[in-house]
């Protein structure tokens, strides 16, 4: 099996299934872990501008954020591509990908990943296991997922802490998609965004209207350091996370973001006993 992915989240979940010695290309954005696999795509975006330049360079941006190399694609031959098409500003744009492999002549199997909710992380685990021959090895990661978030709930505490969630620093985003679900399954109450919806830039007096309990910041693709670095100066306590490797990817890796944010929201609910109901 010859495996391509396009995305770092799409990686985890080929990795998770035991398939990561069949990758034989992978994202520019994928980790230095990955440095020895030839790279097929490319972004025109200064990634190493500050979070306000980045974000008017993706306003300001006339056509497609990344590219993808065709020629590359057709040479290593590969026998499935996992792609996305969730989020245009993240990745190659799912048409683009769906235009490329049509073109290809090992005739790839395509794996679109679409988590707009928390609940469709998993069938990404089963649709690429499906495409990759590890369905076992699927079916087993998809009951761990089930398990582990099935024990973080069952434990949340009885107070349930406001909770709000940015995937940018400035200007600030409100995460949604699979973040709010996120929040809720493991004890907290989302505030600002939406389960499913896209994350949306929002002003810092709607933050503070919100009056959350727990102010998360984890920006998209940014270690938890390049979030503080980047945000400017808030008047509300703020729990800086790392975006990059955890927040920030619709794969395994978000159980290990579920047992993260069921800990600060435990210390969130036990600093809110005794406080007035809103």
């Amino acid at each position: 099996m010859r495996i391509v992915s396009l995305l770092p989240s799409a990686t985890d979940i080929v990795t998770a299934l035991g398939a990561g010695s069949e990758l034989v290309g992978v994202s520019h954005s994928c980790g230095p872990e990955w440095a020895h696999l030839p790279v097929l795509t490319a972004t025109v975006i200064d990634t190493g501008a500050s979070a306000t330049e980045i974000d008017r360079q993706v306003k300001e941006a006339g056509g497609a954020l990344y590219h993808l190399d065709v020629a590359l694609l057709e040479k290593l031959a590969p026998d499935v591509v996992v792609s996305q098409s969730l989020c245009d500003v993240c990745a190659v744009a799912s048409g683009d990908v769906e235009e490329a492999v049509k073109t290809v002549s090992s005739r790839p199997v395509l794996v679109n990943l679409e988590p707009f909710r928390l609940d469709d992380v998993p069938k990404g685990f089963g649709d690429v296991g499906a495409a990759i021959g590890r369905v076992a090895e699927a079916a087993a990661l998809i009951q761990r997922w089930q398990d582990t978030l099935d024990g973080l709930r069952a434990s949340a505490p009885a107070v349930r802490p406001r909770v709000a969630f940015l995937d940018w620093p400035d200007p600030p985003f409100a995460s949604g998609h699979w973040i709010p679900d996120l929040i809720e399954r493991v004890g907290g109450e989302s505030v600002l965004a939406q389960p499913g919806e896209p994350s949306f830039e929002i002003s810092w007096d709607r933050v503070r209207e919100a009056e959350p309990d727990l102010l998360l910041v984890a920006g998209c693709g940014f270690a938890a350091d390049r979030s503080q670095a980047e945000m400017p100066g808030a008047d509300i306590p703020v729990r800086f996370l790392d975006g990059d490797e955890l927040f920030s990817r619709p794969s395994p890796r978000l159980l290990e973001s579920a047992t993260l944010l069921s800990d600060l929201i435990a210390e969130a609910a036990a600093a809110a006993v005794g406080r007035p109901t809103r």
